[in-house]
């Protein structure tokens, strides 16, 4: 796993130094981020699955190019989904798949604040042995999640249990 973080480093690291080099980088969005994390040993948990604890949604959200303030840290819960507007806003050709999707440019420019964030993992029974269907909202603070079918769910307060045990 760390290999592979490595790798990846060096390879954003060598494309960034050719955007560099050829006087691209003042004009080119540059975006780096990744579709999941991972569990680590979280609550006993390796790999990924169909749990929205933290360590499985907070993936890096990195950007670089016109318009983005250098070194600026936002800290609203946002998602990726949102990127497929957030390239046509940023190139000035409307994403028409995008319906789903808000740019992210004014949150970025600090124009904007997102109070919350959605995500959700459908599974049918043969992928982990039951059929799944769940609902996560977050924002800043909190965090609940829920499986439609049962109607189960959980509820954390993120201020003062973010490691998501009670």
């Amino acid at each position: 796993y760390y290999g592979m973080i490595s790798l990846i480093d060096h390879n954003v690291g060598r494309i960034l130094t050719t955007l560099d080099e050829l006087g691209l980088a003042e004009d080119t969005l540059v975006v780096f981020t990744s579709d999941h994390g991972e569990w680590l040993g979280d609550h006993g948990l390796v790999l990924k699955g169909p749990m929205f604890y933290e360590g499985l949604l907070r993936v890096g959200l990195l950007m670089r190019g016109p318009g983005i303030p250098a070194g600026a840290v936002v800290g609203e819960p946002v998602s990726t989904v949102d990127l497929a507007a957030t390239f046509g806003d940023w190139t000035g050709v409307p994403v028409q798949a995008a319906r789903h999707s808000r740019s992210l440019l004014p949150v970025v420019q600090g124009r904007e604040t997102r109070s919350h964030a959605f995500d959700e993992w459908r599974l049918g029974p043969a992928r982990c042995g039951v059929a799944l269907d769940v609902r996560m909202v977050r924002t800043r603070d909190a965090k609940l999640t829920v499986e439609l079918g049962t109607g189960a769910g959980e509820l954390y307060d993120l201020r003062d249990d973010p490691d998501e045990m009670v």
